[in-house]
């Protein structure tokens, strides 16, 4: 008898939809759209099964990659004994490299690899060839087999009952048919004894009775035949076209051009680029130059290959002769061209500028204008005068607080970073697999990535340091990491790769040990160079180029090709040392990025040791600067547009390990975005600035002092002194008012992080906001009932509930919650100190009619420009949040939960406001539970082995809880409790029970988990908790079935432990 959860989660599928069936059971639609992909659905259930079969006619080499670090999780979970994959030749889709990644993924798990190809004897009616000592056959026949299912059946266990779960529908084995193309893909859940697993082991039986296990005998004969009988290829929208061709603008490049129109217009005479490396930051330059039509243009960059590089492009841009065009460097001095391209160090010296007139240029370009705060940037920038000059880069953030944006305006004319580029398919998607590091870190973490002089060391230091760069550069180190490279190298593609190391002397042992072993793919010794600042630029020049032609499989280095150099078909990033910037990371990572002919993607091996500094990879990842728990949600997604991004446990461990110590909210960390920002922007910037480019920051940024606008005081007065200080903004700031400073901390405590939006939305339609400038997708309709409620200058219950249902929907709309909210503005909610603490001033009234008007206070307030601007701001900002919210829960398919939303974390007084308490209490009188009658809620609050009580999950749906100290089964709380269990609809419906769970590490924090309410309280009875003192009360032990089961990422964080 099949379990009843499965039971309950079948009927909701297909019969009647119950909110609280189990959602790993219960029938679902796969279609690659907001957030849930089959790509997720796989890796989870590779994550947790024994066994699987895939049946799928084509398969894609990034989709294997994609999946390959699941796959061998699977592979250590299940003793490299189960799993099989059944695929065809038909139409001759799977290309000899997917087969081959196939045969090394079946070589490195134990996975079994069968090709489709019944009948095959009686098939061949062509000539045919045999491998001589097999009896594998291969023609042009192969390719006739009409296989085309798409079939994925996992086995695993709930309990000891086995199950199935199958998915059926269209998605192929393919990275875009797993990730990004719109698919029907349908997840049914069976036992074991059902009749569709009957169905399902019958058919999967008779396709492997049918099939041809993968060799490299038959691969070799697949491979002859391809070359003779597959179609002509769709060119790779991917890559780049290599020929002479007129080239156009891409999207991006066509917005930027024509926000340098609009900003030469407004007679502005200096702008800024930045764009991702591999976006087209050159040709973008090269096609507002043709625009421009400059008498003469001087290009600036820190390489002479690049400076070559560049005017090879722009010759195909321009249309321009080679007399037109000039380089101008150490080695060439081509100064009176129409096009000069300069070296900064040639160009930069001050006899060579006094041999050009000032305004020889009439345009100017700054390459890599991160560097431009530099004496040797800012010489030439001083001295010319052109009529426009345009810097680009793509990461212009500095680690000296130089000011770069300053120096062009404050006029950013385009931005795109990284995960956006990806998303936009601008640059080449990369597989990015962090593995564990085979050493641990430097002694006292004070050598890896830094240069250290020996006359600062002690003997000590000495004997370490040489004793850790042994290990760097030990047999077996350099054993394991060339058995990490060939598992996650792509198969069949020779190796064009950078390895990124700690110090020169490691590179150089590297190198050399390399050269010792043998690259198993290519059958040969690896080939590689160490190339490092001791190198001449010649010898630099040449090693890139060996590189480009396949005559070396890997240039070792340290920092030297961080920027500055173009290698566009590097197919493999390997990094040997610690992520101490996520500038550093970023820039190393783009080197290969750059799309190039033949190259379909890049792998990035990352080898991670047991540093402190691991957060800031999910962070160079995917942006996200200011929550911890965003970077460990982002670490869940494992993918931007169809890049793949995987952890092994090792690796996974430490970098969440790294995550929980981190301290985002660093004064000297936010004080750096604050600046950089400001930077950019050229004036104070708002929370709503910080929303749109890191939304992460916001309540980060605005709580550190309480409130943003005390954050904004201090900031401005530490940017006024120092090495790179500028004049301070504070003085355009005018001074608040106790009561004013008090509302500004109301609001960033209780509304800012948006989790009710029902205050902040009351604010904005009294005070007038515009809706359209708080969600610039909005459509008419709602910008036009918020304008028109806005115009009444009042807002009565039901307003509140018809905006509500028009710009969030998901929102509690109950009387209570909006009650609630206008008691909150009213300040009669809050306890007396909080009062005091949030200025005692109500910003809204009843009206006679029943509607609700500000208070004159809270009028005159909004009087003075300093208050309203940072009151709006922050009002802003919460709404934002709070769509951002609620577009999360819909991508997860998450219903709100009397406004709660599963997963999302809460502080002890954001759940008393939104249970709407009459009153808020005090938290002591909270603890770790409190009933409300009036709401009918009762709240718990588990610090998880972290108290005196010994709750803890059962499963990932029960919870054992111990009520607090001298309690019975005749207590308030229990009686409530138990009252109409026999009843469960009933029951529920009289009964909230959110439950709210602590990590043991974040004891410090004030925040909470939500996992869900309890939809029943079972095996209540009395005991005896012993404290650690010995002493013994008597408690009330029950266990609580949870609304749904705890997924298993959230089960982990919370519990330390796997969920199955």
């Amino acid at each position: 008898m099949a379990d009843s959860s499965l039971v309950e989660a079948v009927i909701s599928g297909f019969v009647e939809k119950k909110e609280n069936a189990n959602s790993e059971y219960e029938p679902t639609l796969i279609v690659n759209h907001d957030g849930r992909t089959m790509e997720k659905a796989l890796k989870e259930e590779l994550e947790r099964s024994q066994d699987f079969d895939m049946s799928v006619a084509f398969v894609s080499q990034g989709a294997v990659q994609t999946l390959k670090q699941h796959f061998l999780d699977f592979a250590d979970n299940n003793n490299h004994e189960s799993g099989r994959i059944i695929t065809s030749t038909f139409n001759y889709f799977n290309s000899p490299k997917a087969f081959k990644e196939l045969l090394k993924l079946q070589q490195d798990t134990g996975i079994q690899v069968q090709i489709w190809q019944p009948g095959q004897q009686e098939a061949i009616t062509e000539a045919s060839e045999t491998i001589e000592g097999t009896d594998i056959q291969a023609s042009s026949a192969t390719a006739d087999y009409p296989y085309h299912p798409k079939g994925y059946v996992f086995r695993h266990s709930a309990g000891n009952e086995p199950l199935y779960a199958t998915y059926i529908g269209s998605s192929n084995l393919t990275i875009n048919a797993l990730n990004s193309n719109r698919e029907w893909n349908l997840k049914v859940a069976t036992a074991d004894n059902s009749g569709l697993a009957e169905q399902l082991a019958a058919e999967i039986d008779l396709q492997i009775s049918e099939s041809k296990p993968l060799t490299d005998a038959w691969l070799a004969l697949y491979e002859e035949d391809f070359k003779k009988y597959a179609p002509p290829r769709q060119p790779n929208r991917r890559q780049n076209n290599d020929s002479d061709a007129a080239i156009t603008p891409n999207a991006m490049q066509v917005e930027a051009l024509m926000n340098l129109v609009q900003l030469r217009k407004q007679g502005e005479s200096r702008a800024i680029i930045i764009s991702a490396t591999g976006t087209g930051k050159t040709y973008l330059s090269a096609f507002d130059v043709r625009q421009y039509k400059p008498n003469r243009m001087l290009y600036i960059a820190q390489q002479e290959q690049i400076l070559k590089k560049a005017r090879e492009s722009y010759q195909k841009v321009l249309r321009c002769t080679d007399a037109e065009l000039g380089l101008f460097s150490g080695t060439s001095k081509e100064h009176d061209r129409k096009y000069v391209f300069a070296t900064v160090q040639t160009m930069s010296r001050p006899e060579i500028l006094a041999q050009f007139s000032k305004n020889d240029f009439d345009y100017i370009l700054i390459d890599e204008v991160h560097h431009a705060a530099a004496d040797s940037y800012k010489r030439i920038i001083d001295y010319f005068t052109p009529d426009f000059m345009l810097g680009m880069t793509a990461t212009p953030e500095r680690t000296d607080g130089a000011n770069i944006f300053e120096l062009f305006g404050n006029n950013v004319a385009y931005e795109i970073r990284l995960q956006k580029a990806l998303e936009e398919d601008m640059l080449c998607p990369f597989h990015y697999y962090g593995v564990g590091e085979y050493i641990k870190e430097a002694p006292d973490g004070k050598f890896m990535g830094q240069q250290v002089s020996a006359n600062s060391m002690t003997d000590k230091d000495r004997t370490e340091f040489s004793r850790w760069l042994e290990q760097l550069t030990d047999p077996n180190r350099v054993r394991y990491i060339i058995d990490k490279i060939q598992i996650y190298s792509e198969a069949g593609t020779d190796v064009r790769g950078l390895v990124f190391c700690s110090r020169r002397d490691e590179a150089k042992r590297l190198s050399a040990m390399f050269n010792e072993q043998v690259n198993q793919q290519a059958e040969r010794p690896y080939r590689t160079k160490t190339i490092t600042g001791e190198n001449s630029q010649a010898e630099r020049d040449e090693a890139v180029k060996q590189l480009e032609h396949g005559e070396l499989d890997y240039i070792f280095t340290v920092d030297l090709l961080n920027e500055g150099v173009d290698i566009p078909h590097i197919n493999q990033i390997v990094m040997l040392r610690q992520t101490q910037s996520s500038i550093i990371f970023t820039q190393q990572l783009g080197r290969g990025l750059r799309k190039a002919s033949g190259k379909d993607s890049v792998v990035v091996i990352d080898f991670i040791g047991n540093y402190a500094n691991n957060y800031l990879i999910p962070i160079a990842l995917y942006g996200n600067t200011g929550d911890r728990d965003v970077a460990r949600k982002n670490l869940q997604r494992e993918s931007i547009g169809i890049s793949s991004i995987s952890f092994d446990k090792i690796a996974r461990e430490r970098v969440l390990a790294s995550l929980d110590t981190a301290d985002l909210s660093d004064m000297k960390l936010l004080s750096k975005q604050y600046q950089q920002m400001r930077y950019e922007l050229g004036r104070i910037p708002m929370l709503m600035d910080f929303a749109h480019r890191d939304a992460s920051l916001v309540s980060t940024l605005a709580s550190k002092n309480n409130d943003y606008l005390s954050f904004v005081v201090s900031r401005e007065k530490s940017l006024s002194r120092g090495k790179h200080a500028s004049a301070s903004y504070v003085e355009q700031l005018e001074p608040v008012s106790n009561a004013q400073s008090g509302v500004l901390k109301m609001l960033t405590a209780t509304q800012l992080r948006g989790l009710r939006p029902h205050e902040s939305l009351i604010l904005a339609v009294l005070c007038g906001l515009d809706w359209h400038h708080i969600d610039a997708d909005c459509s008419d309709d709602a910008a036009a009932l918020f304008e028109s409620f806005s115009a009444q200058h009042s807002l009565s219950l039901p307003d509140l509930q018809t905006l509500l249902s028009a710009l969030f929907p998901y929102a509690d709309k109950s009387i209570q919650q909006c009650d609630s909210a206008f008691s909150t503005l009213g300040y009669s909610y809050f306890t007396s100190a909080n009062r005091t603490r949030f200025g005692n001033t109500s910003l809204v009234y009843m009206h006679d009619d029943g509607s609700y008007v500000l208070t004159q206070e809270c009028e005159s307030m909004l009087q003075h420009s300093t208050f309203r601007t940072f009151f709006t701001d922050t009002i802003e900002a919460s709404l934002f949040n709070a769509l951002a919210l609620s577009r999360e829960a819909r991508k997860r398919r998450v219903t709100p939960d009397h406004g709660f939303i599963y997963g999302e974390k809460y502080s002890l007084a954001d759940v008393m406001q939104l249970c709407a308490w009459k009153d808020e209490q005090i938290p002591q009188n909270v603890g770790g539970y409190k009933l409300d009658t009036d709401t009918n809620s009762l709240p718990i609050f588990i610090k998880y082995e972290a108290s005196q009580y010994g709750d803890r999950f059962l499963n990932p749906e029960e919870i054992e809880w111990f009520s607090k100290n001298n309690r019975s089964l005749r207590s308030p709380e229990f009686k409530w409790m138990l009252d109409g269990t026999e009843h469960a609809s009933e029951w529920r419906n009289r009964h909230f029970i959110p439950i709210f769970i602590r990590r043991k590490v974040e004891e410090k924090e004030k925040s909470y988990y939500y996992v869900g309410s309890a939809v029943a309280v079972n095996d209540a009875h009395e005991s005896v908790n012993i404290a650690d003192d010995g002493t013994q009360s008597k408690v009330v032990i029950s266990t609580l079935k949870l609304i749904k089961p705890v997924d298993p990422e959230l089960y982990r964080h919370l519990t330390g432990n796997a969920a199955f």
